[in-house]
């Protein structure tokens, strides 16, 4: 039975819940949506969100809770007081500032990718191959970010480099996603453009503040670092606005490839490795692939 219930096998089971969670959610939203219950839909995408907030917080609590602590308490107190100890040292590491910033860094990436997928099934109600195709991607990056985060808090918070790296490519799909469904929701719904600036200022602080925090890069000097990012992909989101027209994944690719250029110069920057090399690659990579989309982008199909 030890064997049975090791950590390993619990990692596979919560692992398993969360993508069995992701994908029958996807698709229920997408079903309620298919059937046009436009208000049922939404109601049921928060619940689903709710389960998923319930089980990362179950995990995380999970790991770092203070075991036997009822039979610690029973030793050294009696009646209520008891109860009372038992109940403090419970929650013990929920006091404690250094376990929850990491706790709230945990729900950034989840939460990008969830309503990324959910929206843009908002987006595409009748399209049932697109939509089976972000629930398939969504489910999958959401399974990948469960599986190293899963792995990072059964390791007391440890530092490691090689999930960090598969967590950078899934917060770049994530930010994909997000970018797309913004441009998408403010042009399909006729949204002035300093709503998608202030949505699109709002997502990248987020997901640049977490990238740093991962790479225990975060300090109060880098901070502005952060703000000046989520400004200027803020400002490539009113020209992507400006020019664009209903194909909102291509003007989510372009403010992807700003938003990777900054963070991978920045990030460089901190960890003392940039050189003229890498900031002409990362340039160079930035402007093949705005061009390429500009190539092949018509821009006559404005909807004004």
């Amino acid at each position: 039975m030890r064997n049975l219930f090791n950590e390993r096998t619990h990692k596979y089971i919560s692992i398993l819940i969360v993508t069995f969670g992701a994908f029958f959610g996807f698709e229920a939203v997408s079903y309620a949506i298919g059937i046009y219950q436009l208000n049922s839909s939404l109601y049921l995408s928060l619940y689903i969100y709710a389960f998923h907030i319930f089980w990362l917080t179950f995990l995380f609590d999970l790991h770092f809770k203070k075991r036997g602590v009822l039979a610690i308490a029973r030793l050294n107190h009696q009646g209520l007081k008891m109860f009372w100890e038992a109940f403090k040292d419970r929650i013990a590491h929920v006091r404690k500032w250094e376990y929850f910033r990491h706790y709230q860094n945990y729900l950034v990436l989840p939460g990008v990718l969830y309503w990324g997928v959910v929206v843009l099934l908002f987006l595409n109600p009748f399209k049932y191959g697109l939509k089976q195709m972000i629930i398939l991607s969504g489910t999958f990056a959401m399974s990948v970010a469960y599986w190293y985060m899963k792995e990072h808090i059964s390791r007391q918070l440890e530092h490691q480099a090689s999930w960090i790296k598969v967590l950078a490519m899934v917060k770049l799909f994530a930010a994909f996603l997000i970018y797309s469904a913004l441009l998408g929701v403010t042009l399909r719904y006729g949204f002035e453009a300093w709503f998608l600036v202030a949505a699109t200022l709002t997502i990248t602080f987020l997901l640049v503040y977490q990238a740093l925090f991962q790479h225990r890069l975060l300090t109060f000097d880098t901070f502005l670092w952060v703000v000046i990012i989520a400004f200027v992909v803020g400002l490539v989101s009113i020209w992507v606005y400006s020019h664009w027209n209903t194909q909102y994944f291509t003007g989510g690719l372009v403010m992807l490839a700003v938003y990777n250029t900054l963070w991978g110069l920045l990030h460089h920057y901190l960890e003392h490795t940039l050189s003229r090399k890498i900031v002409f690659e990362y340039l160079l990579m930035m402007i093949f692939i705005i061009s390429f989309l500009l190539a092949s982008h018509n821009f006559n199909q404005k909807v004004i």
